[in-house]
């Protein structure tokens, strides 16, 4: 009976349509990459390289071995269909020049100011003329395909995050690439990456969350305009792409993420008001059209709209460590929430629950724009001129 009903079609599209989840076991990680490992001399040098460098660093915040993430994202990228040898080995090794560069900084205790980034930059770029020469003389040895090697570098370069650039800065790097090929590689294991640390995000604050669904949010938008570009009314259509699976599995796992945040948040004695900001929410979103672009925050605005009018400027301040207007934004909408809300006489925590909540329900509901309206991409991003060159 169980293997008729899982022979169905409403079985094969919920296999579509499911959440993937993160495997914490390393010995189920390593089972299921074991036959790849066999068929891959480049894959299998490269996983005992990975997994030497990480059995020096710590556990993940929640307690997983640090070298099941890297194993994830190969999982996640074969689950999208992905095949491609300089893609899955791009996906093992994704964190490997930053992970070495972080080892250095903690050994030498170097501080993040000018002249330590400096220094740090220059060992990247001695990790990574280390690892090329290592790797073609690995491929000469093995007769492996040097273009191979020249086309993983990229890709990998492409993933690295130099030290002194700030998060946007990188990921439009990734964008920018005229190596078309190299770029929605890169991006395939940006997204399976992404995918994996919201699963992950459990044993963070509330704000850190949101935070990182925001960064999700940043990649997806920008994602979505590539494709939208590439290919139009076809978007979506089937059969998807890997890249097109990332996009939906990615968005998928921060709505989740967020999601599971709210609930977090109504635990923490805001829900007599949830309703409220729920309703403000489809006001701004129905009536003020404030889902298609960043909005800016209207000071004279008392209506409880006003919670939504700047999310995205606020953690725009963030990703540019704009630190001071930051915590001026911060103690505006703590103000105006203790105003608006007096009548319950909420204390701090509750009033930052609500505030967490706000930005968890106004994000998750972007990424369902994303996801599901067709031509739908948010604009006005502080960082949006990065990319109006493409």
């Amino acid at each position: 009976m169980k293997t008729a009903l899982k022979s169905s079609p409403e079985y094969r599209e919920f296999k579509k349509l499911e959440l993937w989840k993160a495997i914490p076991s390393l010995p189920l990680l390593e089972s299921a990459l074991h036959h790849y490992r066999e068929s891959s001399l480049l894959f299998d040098h490269l996983y005992d390289q990975t997994k030497n460098v990480y059995s020096k660093l710590p556990k993940r915040m929640n307690g997983d071995e640090a070298f099941v993430h890297p194993l994830n994202i190969v999982v996640y990228l074969q689950q999208a269909g992905i095949k491609d040898e300089v893609t899955l080995c791009a996906g093992l090794i994704h964190d490997l020049p930053e992970e070495k560069v972080d080892v250095f900084k903690e050994e030498n205790k170097i501080k993040g100011f000018t002249t330590g980034l400096n220094q740090l930059d220059q060992y990247e770029q001695q990790v990574f003329t280390q690892f090329r020469r290592e790797l073609l003389s690995f491929s000469r040895k093995k007769m492996i395909n040097p273009e191979i090697i020249k086309q993983l570098l990229l890709v990998t370069k492409l993933l690295t995050r130099n030290k002194k650039d700030f998060y946007y800065k990188y990921i439009h790097k990734i964008f920018r690439c005229s190596d078309v090929l190299a770029k929605e590689r890169a991006l395939e294991v940006k997204l399976a990456d992404r995918i994996h640390n919201s699963i992950c995000i459990e044993c963070f604050s509330e704000e850190e969350r949101i935070f990182q669904c925001f960064k999700n949010l940043f990649i997806l938008n920008n994602t979505k305009r590539y494709l939208l570009q590439k290919k139009g009314k076809k978007l979506f259509a089937e059969p998807l792409t890997p890249l097109e699976i990332l996009f939906k599995k990615c968005g998928k796992a921060t709505y989740e993420a967020l999601l599971n945040l709210g609930h977090l948040c109504i635990k923490k004695g805001m829900g007599d008001v949830k309703v409220m900001i729920q309703l403000a929410f489809k006001k701004f979103a129905l009536e003020q059209s404030g889902l298609w672009k960043v909005t800016k925050l209207d000071e004279k605005e008392v209506h409880l709209v006003r919670l939504f009018q700047d999310i995205i400027r606020k953690y725009d301040y963030r990703l540019y460590h704009k630190w001071k207007k930051l915590e001026v934004h911060k103690e505006k909408q703590r103000h105006y929430v203790e105003k608006f809300f007096a009548n319950y006489h909420y204390p701090p925590e509750v009033i930052q629950a609500i505030i967490d909540y706000k930005d968890a329900y106004g994000l998750k509901e972007l990424i369902a724009c994303l996801l599901y309206i067709p031509d739908y991409v948010l604009g006005g991003f502080e960082a949006e001129n990065l990319f109006k060159s493409e």
